[in-house]
């Protein structure tokens, strides 16, 4: 390696890291080789390849939270890039190319000649026979299935790189990165050190320093040390042999973090889902004497609502009035602060998720419809969103109310048992919704909610929302989809439920407080009448969102005490700055920005630490959506060859 040869770093080599690695390989491969080398140096202190979230060797219990048909890494004919187009299967496609399968109709050509031209190692089919054999479109593969494909286009993109760039892989973390004259050097924690004329940032999660009720729970750890906390975090990472057989524990999150470790301290130690149509779930639970006593509560208090069985995709969601909006505002090229989300998107959210409500009505049960669909439009239309339900009331015998998803648990103060039971009967009927998948009416009208999530993200991003707005129903629509539309698969709540029936969970309602009571952990929720639970662990199933106003990673600690970044600001409608936690971008180039307002020289961050600037920053990149991820990872490859001046 020439010292003349320009250097780049990437930072994190997971789904991202790989992608940008491609994007250069894309763009690379239409110039011809210059005077000066390239080096590429690698640095991931997890699986290369596959980061910590999607490594090849964790429990196969663990499944992703996506469907085997709707996941890519690879640009379309048609996508938003500037390097060109590389033609790549899907993770469903390269499943069905990998098992063999005769039938390859509808896997684009090219994907199969780059499939065939850099086959996977043997070993990944014998690795993953059983799991390979038995996944269909939407099934959703095992985390360490997709970590498999990850590794596998990582391995495509370095062979596609030109014989005159070099990579070096490090294996280590990333400490700190310091100035160098037109260079940075980068510190990692096997004491080596990268110089680099370029880097890019593709972290993911970063974990921030613990916030103050957390500095509470570690005052009350080395006060009793009899005591257990399981820290929020990515479940692959947290500690769940803290979790003790046959006693009960607290658990704070219904979500997929929650789901995860049930079936982690469930299946993974030996306890046995049987099917038994003679249940409410669908499941038995056998019990291997080694599984906790869940206590859960969460922020609703309710468990997130299952993905609906559609035995194929999901649909495309109709959303004709918030296009429309979008279309009007975007239009009108507003600047930050100048969209009121409340006032101007909002309704038009709510009408679409009423309107497909009542469409699907009329079309499974058109009897409940007194009048016709047609006037409950105009209805939806011309009421006030807020009135709705009591106006509905007088044409339909089947009355929707958003208001009692956004609150799933209003009102309520009953005690843990009737609570239990209530929402045990809840999941039933979720099941039931989403067995009937594109006949219900329900699931019709959440799955709209979710879908306005993108396009309102879209609209929003780059502080073009008031701050209240963004912090209210923009907030709630946010919350509300990622509740009914980013669950869990519906395996997962037949699980749930059969432990419920097996009395091993239990609810402890909506918005709980914690203290610490006769040397335990203890719980509280107006849900159940602030009723004290007690239990010597508590697990924090949960992750928290990276912030750069309390940083804890020593790499973006560097960055902060160089003045190298700042938070990006939202702005209320007074104009008075509102900072959130992601550190602010060039939306072009994806470069820092300082807090003087200059751009770093050098140094790209991309992906989810972005979330409070850009959208849709956490999603995968879907295929036929020209996803916003590898739109980002191209235009980031793009500039760091133009920076270093080899395209």
């Amino acid at each position: 390696m020439s010292t003349n040869d320009k250097q780049v770093a990437i930072i994190g080599v997971g789904p991202r890291g790989i992608s940008v690695l491609e994007r250069i390989s894309a763009a690379l491969n239409t110039v011809s080789r210059p005077q000066q080398g390239l080096t590429i140096h690698l640095v991931e202190d997890s699986q290369m390849g596959a980061g910590n979230v999607w490594r090849t060797d964790q429990t196969r219990t663990l499944c992703m939270n996506t469907l085997a048909g709707a996941v890519t890494l690879f640009t379309e004919p048609g996508s938003t890039v500037s390097a060109p187009v590389v033609e790549g299967p899907l993770q469903f496609d390269w499943i069905r190319l990998l098992r063999g399968d005769e039938d390859l109709s509808g896997i684009p050509e090219k994907a199969i000649e780059l499939f065939r031209t850099y086959p996977p190692a043997a070993s990944v089919a014998e690795d993953f026979k059983e799991e390979l054999a038995a996944t269909v479109i939407q099934s959703n593969p095992s985390r360490a299935l997709y970590g498999a494909y990850l590794r596998w286009a990582f391995d495509v993109a370095l062979q596609l790189l030109p014989d005159w760039v070099q990579v070096e892989q490090h294996h280590a973390r990333a400490i700190g990165i310091r100035e160098d004259g037109d260079r940075d050097v980068i510190t990692l924690d096997n004491s080596e050190m990268i110089s680099a004329d370029s880097t890019v940032l593709a972290v993911g999660w970063q974990t921030p320093a613990f916030n103050a009720e957390e500095q509470s729970i570690l005052a009350a750890l080395e006060e009793h040390p009899d005591l257990a906390w399981v820290k929020p975090g990515n479940p692959v990472e947290q500690d769940a042999s803290l979790i003790p057989a046959g006693e009960q524990v607290l658990v704070r999150g219904l979500g997929m973090g929650f789901f995860d470790i049930m079936a982690l301290t469930t299946i993974n130690r030996g306890g046995i889902f049987h099917e038994d149509p003679t249940t409410r779930s669908g499941l038995r639970y056998e019990a291997s004497g080694q599984e906790p006593h869940f206590v859960i509560s969460s922020g609703r208090g309710y468990p997130y609502l299952p993905k609906s069985d559609y035995k194929s995709l999901p649909p495309g969601a109709k959303l004709a009035r918030l296009k429309a909006v979008i279309s009007a505002i975007t239009a009108q090229n507003r600047g930050v602060a100048s969209i009121n989300y409340d006032t101007e998107v909002w309704p038009a959210v709510a009408r679409d998720a009423y309107e497909a409500y009542y469409e699907t009505l009329n079309r499974v049960s058109p009897e409940s419809i007194r009048t016709s669909l047609d006037k409950i439009v105009e209805v939806i239309d011309e009421v006030d969103v807020d009135k709705l339900p009591k106006a509905l009331a007088a044409h339909t015998d089947d009355v929707f109310n958003l208001h009692d998803w956004e609150f799933p648990l209003a009102g309520i103060n009953e005690s843990v048992e009737a609570l239990t039971a209530r929402i045990a009967d809840g999941m039933a009927r979720d099941i039931r919704h989403a067995v009937a998948a594109w006949d219900s009416p329900l699931k019709s009208a959440l799955w709209s909610i979710s879908a306005s999530r993108k396009p309102s993200s879209i609209l929003g991003a780059e502080g073009r929302l008031t701050f209240e707005s963004r912090r209210n129903r923009f907030a709630a629509v946010m919350a509300i989809g990622q509740m009914v539309g980013s669950g869990p698969p519906l395996f997962r709540t037949r699980e749930l439920l059969a432990l419920v029936d097996a009395g091993l969970a239990h609810f402890a309602g909506a918005r709980p407080r914690l203290s610490v009571s006769d040397g335990k952990w203890q719980i509280i929720s107006p849900t159940t009448g602030d009723t004290p639970l007690q239990a010597r662990v508590l697990v924090d199933a949960w992750m928290h969102n990276p912030d750069v106003r309390r940083s804890a990673d020593p790499l973006a600690l560097s960055l902060e005490d160089a003045d190298r970044v700042r938070p990006f600001n939202d702005y209320s409608i007074d104009g008075t700055a509102a900072p959130t936690g992601s550190p602010e971008v060039d939306p072009a180039t994806r470069l820092l920005v300082h807090p003087n307002g200059n751009l770093d020289p050098r140094v790209h961050l991309i992906g989810i630490p972005t979330y409070g600037q850009l959208p849709d920053t956490t999603i995968s990149p879907m295929p036929g959506t020209n996803p916003l991820m590898l739109q980002e990872t191209d235009k980031t490859a793009v500039h760091v060859l133009k920076q270093i001046g080899l395209i």
